[in-house]
């Protein structure tokens, strides 16, 4: 995916929901802070976009509607996801684990609406150390993957993480699992990702987790962000990496938000 494509997600999603903000959570949110022409393949594989309508923080009464709206229309097998090969996955904010004061540190892309150069729809992407520290505690393959390839290409560092880490963490109320032995975990992969004698670490994140990791579909599932739907019926999605190959990134604008409600 390129940063065109996740204006259109974000574009679409706004206009589907009838609003101008929504949140971008996942893997697809480093678009918000990177060009793809300075990210790593495996930083940018995923064809699934995870929002969360911003009424899932003010009003979250209204989300489970809007949700479904989502994943109906523009979800995996709409005519959205066959007409442009990617697709938009609600997610319910109960179901993502992110640190402390996320809210605050989420970066603005802003996507021309087509109607007015002076409005245009915003995702609100998550800041690149908040996202691996999602990642990080999640704990699969995949993530371990993500996060050790954007550390290797020194665009956050493992310090970081570590250090959002032990700032706290927003849990919440579907996770079930062992919160002291995640963190644990998360610390002793970061520890070992961080050390240069560790060199298999890049190479092999997973190879430096509990045997345990690879099968914890409970784990996983509640450590990064999924639907309410796809957390109880424990579907997993796989992705598309043949049809993400790197595009010329002329997408559109971004800037560092302060604050959710900017």
């Amino acid at each position: 995916m390129n940063r065109d494509e996740l204006g259109r997600a974000i574009k679409a999603a706004c206009a589907n929901l009838d609003e101008p903000r929504v949140i971008v959570l996942g893997s697809q949110s480093i678009l918000g802070s990177f060009d793809t022409t300075a990210l790593p393949p495996a930083a940018f594989l995923s064809r699934e976009v995870d929002i969360l309508p911003l009424s899932g923080i003010t009003d979250p009464p209204a989300v489970e509607d809007k949700l479904l709206l989502l994943d109906a229309r523009l979800g995996e097998g709409s005519p959205f996801h066959m007409s442009f090969g990617f697709y938009v996955e609600g997610i319910h904010k109960d179901v993502v684990v992110l640190p402390r004061h996320w809210e605050h540190r989420l970066v603005h892309f802003i996507v021309d609406d087509d109607t007015s150069t002076l409005y245009g729809r915003t995702g609100l992407c998550l800041d690149p150390v908040d996202l691996c520290v999602s990642k990080t505690i999640a704990g699969r393959e995949k993530d371990y993957e993500f996060v050790a390839a954007l550390v290797a290409e020194q665009l956050v560092r493992a310090a970081d993480i570590r250090a959002r880490i032990d700032s706290g963490i927003e849990w919440p109320p579907t996770y079930t699992e062992n919160k002291d032995l995640s963190l644990d975990r998360a610390r002793n992969w970061l520890s070992s990702l961080a050390d240069p004698t560790a060199t298999s670490a890049k190479k092999d994140p997973a190879s430096n987790a509990p045997a345990s990791v690879a099968t914890d579909t409970a784990a996983a599932l509640l450590g990064h962000p999924r639907s309410v739907e796809q957390m109880l019926d424990s579907k997993d999605r796989g992705e598309n990496p043949s049809t993400s190959a790197a595009h010329t990134d002329t997408g559109p604008t971004r800037e560092a938000g302060p604050d959710l409600f900017r």
